[in-house]
């Protein structure tokens, strides 16, 4: 079955990996690239954004995938004053894996005749809106994999700290079903915060689901200007460690 040797190669390929940053197992979806939220993505997000067919005109499912950091680097980001070294190695070194999974991927499915494409697991976004033209978070959303939450995080069952990667096939895989279940306290009762109370710029806000919520420009500006030159990457991560790091925070 061809989900199950897409699944059982991601997982394979991060136990393997090698890399400083740990992992906890990957999760795999998969959604139809005909599935009618790719064009309410137009609507709601980039009126740009990329549809399944504009990166392979014969696409027929899309393939999500969420690589969860392993616990002791969010431990290690919750409890540094500013971004953690660890957290700033595995934003690296997870891009860098995600770009291998996708490209070892689409040799592989290519061997049998099925044809694949993806984008870079990071920077394909607009340098002036600061909204990539085809979100990963959003593909995984589509795919099954979780909710979005406050802070604008794709919230899985293994939480948020992680990374997301996508690829498009032209095979047809019976997609994940996504029952809504919410996984933000904050949007399941109000009652929390953290992501707004630990931003270092107080670039993020509470507001109801679907609000812009997010000053992007002060996010992008302190990623750029005070994490990059400290550690060599443009992340923080400091409202991805909150209650929702590791699994959902509704029980």
């Amino acid at each position: 079955m061809l989900a199950r040797e897409i699944e059982d190669f991601i997982v394979q390929t991060v136990t393997a990996a090698g890399t400083r940053t740990k992992y906890r197992r990957p999760l795999v979806g998969f959604a139809s690239a005909d599935d009618p939220r790719w064009q309410e993505l137009r609507r709601i997000a980039e009126p740009s954004h990329l549809l399944p067919q504009d990166l392979l005109p014969e696409a027929r499912t899309v393939v999500a995938f969420f690589l969860p950091f392993a616990e002791e680097i969010v431990r290690a980001n919750r409890e540094a004053d500013g971004t953690a070294p660890a957290w700033a190695t595995a934003y690296l070194e997870t891009n860098a894996l995600i770009n291998q999974i996708v490209q070892e991927l689409i040799a592989r499915l290519g061997k049998r005749g099925i044809r694949a494409a993806g984008q870079p697991a990071t920077y394909n976004w607009d340098p002036v809106t600061l909204i990539s033209r085809w979100s990963h978070k959003s593909a995984a959303a589509v795919a099954g994999l979780g909710t979005f939450g406050l802070h604008r995080m794709l919230i899985t069952d293994a939480g948020c700290a992680g990374r997301c990667g996508s690829l498009v096939i032209d095979a047809e895989v019976p997609p994940t079903s996504r029952p809504h279940v919410e996984r933000c306290l904050y949007f399941y009762d109000g009652s929390c915060t953290y992501c707004v109370d630990a931003c270092p710029v107080q670039a993020l806000r509470p507001a109801p689901f679907g609000q812009m919520n997010l000053d992007k420009w002060a996010c992008h500006a302190h990623l750029r200007d005070v994490v990059k030159p400290q550690l060599g990457a443009d992340c923080c991560g400091k409202c991805a460690v909150g209650p929702c790091a590791l699994a959902s925070a509704v029980k």
